[in-house]
């Protein structure tokens, strides 16, 4: 049975339960303290968002959760297992993508081969063909440029392609890092309301996003990130009800 989008459906029971658990996290480049004991965990089936200012520590907290980057201290859990020894490239056969800041797809490639380079852990082309065909249901635009570069298209059509591109792996998670950044207001809606439908297909999601509005609107619960730090935590409604937070990131 196809679902509507590709992903791995948690099994109802599990719903609710830690997926990723993030222990006192701390990470240095050199002598800076990037972060300084970060605690955070993302229950199967939550959107949760990590918002903060720029240089919060939001980008780095999920480049340690993939190994992109050294863990100086404290550990990552995810689906029970540390993460300690396991190298980044194999994050994906453990069920977690990353779309990263910045979209990094192949400008020179078709968007059928940048969607086609995630789907690289399918053992058969069915299962392949089938993929390809619930990202084209979650971004029609895709669908119309598959034989166009991915270079050629616009930021939020390059943004599509990079998350189709996570799902292609058939996640059970997926680590969002500022999906609305440099994108026309108009595609953004698209974008959001595609991840929110990725979310309720049952794919877990850890989102960083500049745009708190957006953030807060979308996630179920948030965290703050402040100079390397957990500043507050709580359901989002609630943290776009109070004041700090909305002097500091929603201009009052």
């Amino acid at each position: 049975m196809k679902t509507a989008h590709p992903t791995r459906k948690a099994p109802t029971a599990e719903v609710g339960k830690p997926l990723l658990v993030v222990e006192k996290l701390a990470v240095s480049y050199g002598g800076i303290k990037a972060l300084k004991g970060v605690s955070l965990e993302v229950r199967r089936g939550e959107i949760v968002a990590m918002i903060g200012a720029n240089g919060a520590g939001k980008t780095t907290t999920l480049k340690t959760i993939v190994r992109l980057l050294p863990i100086t201290t404290g550990k990552v859990v995810y689906d029970g297992k540390d993460l300690a020894g396991v190298p980044a490239e194999e994050m994906v056969s453990f069920g977690i993508s990353l779309v990263p800041e910045g979209r990094a797809i192949f400008p020179n490639l078709t968007v059928r081969e940048n969607l086609e380079i995630g789907a690289w852990n399918h053992k058969n082309r069915a299962t392949m063909d089938e993929t390809l065909e619930d990202v084209v249901r979650l971004f029609p635009r895709l669908g119309e440029r598959m034989k166009q570069e991915g270079g050629t298209l616009s930021g939020g059509e390059q943004q599509m392609l990079a998350i189709g591109r996570a799902l292609m792996a058939r996640p059970s998670m997926l680590l969002l890092d500022e999906p609305s950044l440099g994108i026309a207001p108009r595609l953004v809606a698209d974008i959001f309301e595609a991840i929110a439908r990725v979310a309720q297909a049952g794919t877990t999601i850890l989102l960083v996003e500049q745009n708190t509005r957006l953030a807060l609107k979308y996630s179920m619960r948030a965290y703050v990130l402040r100079t390397g730090e957990i500043a507050m935590t709580d359901d989002s409604k609630a943290l776009a009800a109070n004041e700090e937070v909305r002097a500091a990131y929603l201009g009052g």
